[in-house]
């Protein structure tokens, strides 16, 4: 199945939805305390909030809130990349570099990767009875 684009998700969405995207996502992005509610922007838009939470439960409805909220995201890179530099140089730090803020600069530029290797320090080979194991099968199955 094709991913749909922007403009393939809006034009399967009314006018009143594509509303109801952007003030779900102004709540989402509200500073705590001011948060609009459900029902505040049912109203609004002038619909039951119930039609609200069935619009919530749409596929295409929920793929277009993700991909303008993918653009909103995209759209603060650059001051979160600015914020990253900063915090590398310690200049927002108390004048010394993060040691987080280090270790995902040096994970962004491909320096610093996650490597687990699992070790099997056990040299015994187990032996299976391929008899014993059919026997148990059969004895099972006469069992259900």
């Amino acid at each position: 199945m094709a991913k749909l684009t922007l403009d393939g998700l809006k034009a399967k969405l009314t006018t009143n939805q594509l509303r109801a995207a952007e003030l779900l996502l102004e709540k989402e992005y509200a500073p705590k305390g001011e948060k609009k509610t459900y029902a505040e922007i049912a109203e609004e838009l002038g619909i039951d909030t119930s039609t609200l939470y069935h619009w919530r439960q749409n596929a295409d409805f929920v793929h277009y809130l993700a991909a303008v909220s993918d653009t909103k995201l995209d759209s603060a890179r650059a001051a979160a990349d600015a914020q990253l530099m900063r915090l590398v140089h310690g200049i927002s730090n108390n004048g010394n570099a993060s040691i987080k803020a280090l270790e995902l600069y040096y994970k962004l530029i491909g320096k610093l990767t996650e490597k687990r290797e699992i070790v099997q320090s056990s040299q015994e080979t187990q032996v299976y009875d391929v008899d014993a194991i059919k026997a148990e099968i059969e004895r099972l199955r006469g069992t259900v």
